[in-house]
């Protein structure tokens, strides 16, 4: 009975929803973010049905499907907003997104260039261009796009950081830095820049990487990538204490970091001399990443250190196996 009354009040307080908004089109999506995907489409759908030619319905229905990763919904939306509004240049960039997603690339740029002959002022539709441009590694056309962007607004954070992005893959690192910095300038929690310039900095070793890992962690405190990094350059200039603590930070957030694991069972096997920890330690590495080759090197010296012979030739047949595949 309990769980009868469970089911029916669910039903209830859906219904409500659906009442709730149903006054008009523009009123009911007050709201309409902290709905479940399910909810969202059966709002969409009632609204829909009343107002069927309302291009903006189907091109929210098209982003909620989008997000949901159901691309084959959201390209039949998308292009039914667009057959009922042509000159509406926002549909064709999510249009560009959806054919993006499914691999197909040349549509993904005729949507772009839709989008910009009904608006030739498109930031984001040349931001587009540039970003799917240094996806396919097509860095010429990814700069024309960019310098589009900046001639439209040259305070666009965006647009530095790509430029950034492709200095750094051409191997030009102090454009790539100057790039990053007015990227900040114009976006100052602008993450993943903070990281690219603490991993610009940390290659080279210089100390200030570490003041870019800490902006980094200080804007996303959940970034172990960042903290695991941090820990590495701590580690490489022998502050080991300093990296221990680093990645017990991460382990605390992500319990089954494979790459921080490691690095505690590495630390204790060569600094502390603690074998029972490190063998704990590349165990649990193993159990979270099974071709982690370097963890069944480690605990093969372990076990040779034991006189555990087999286990120990065990192990390294599995790390030379690996690291052939892996290396």
């Amino acid at each position: 009975m309990r769980k009868n009354l469970k089911t029916i009040n669910r039903i209830l307080a859906f219904v409500l929803v659906l009442l709730t908004f149903s006054c008009t089109t523009k009123d009911n999506m007050k709201g309409f973010n902290n709905l479940s995907f399910e909810e969202k489409i059966a709002l969409l759908d009632a609204n829909i049905k009343k107002d069927p030619d309302n291009a903006e319905l189907y091109y929210k229905r098209a982003t909620v499907y989008y997000q949901n990763e159901n691309t084959k919904e959201a390209l039949f939306n998308i292009q039914k907003a667009i057959s009922l509004d042509k000159k509406n240049s926002t549909y064709y960039i999510l249009e560009a997104d959806i054919f993006f997603a499914r691999g197909e690339s040349t549509l993904a740029f005729n949507a772009l260039n839709d989008a910009i002959k009904y608006d030739s002022k498109n930031k984001e539709a040349y931001l587009k261009i540039a970003e799917l441009s240094f996806d396919i590694r097509d860095y010429n056309r990814s700069r024309e796009n960019i310098d589009k962007v900046l001639k439209l607004d040259k305070t666009t954070p965006e647009a530095y950081f790509l430029r950034g992005m492709i200095y750094k893959e051409i191997g030009d690192t102090l454009n790539a830095v100057k790039d990053y910095t007015k990227a900040i300038e114009y976006k100052s929690d602008y993450e993943i820049v903070f990281e690219e310039l603490a991993n610009i900095y940390a290659k080279k070793g210089d100390p200030i990487a570490i003041e870019y890992y800490k902006s980094t962690i200080n804007i996303n405190p959940k970034n172990v990538n960042a903290m695991y990094n941090l820990g590495q350059f701590y580690q490489d200039h022998n502050s080991i204490q300093q990296a221990l603590d680093m990645y017990q930070k991460v382990l605390k957030i992500k319990p089954d970091y494979a790459n921080a694991i490691y690095a505690v069972g590495y630390i204790n096997y060569v600094y502390k001399k603690d074998y029972d920890m490190a063998l704990d330690c590349f165990n649990k590495t193993i159990k979270a990443d099974s071709t982690y080759f370097e963890a069944y090197h480690m605990r093969a010296n372990i076990y040779h250190k034991r006189g555990k012979t087999i286990e120990a030739e065990k192990d390294y047949a599995i790390f030379d196996s690996l690291r052939n595949i892996y290396q």
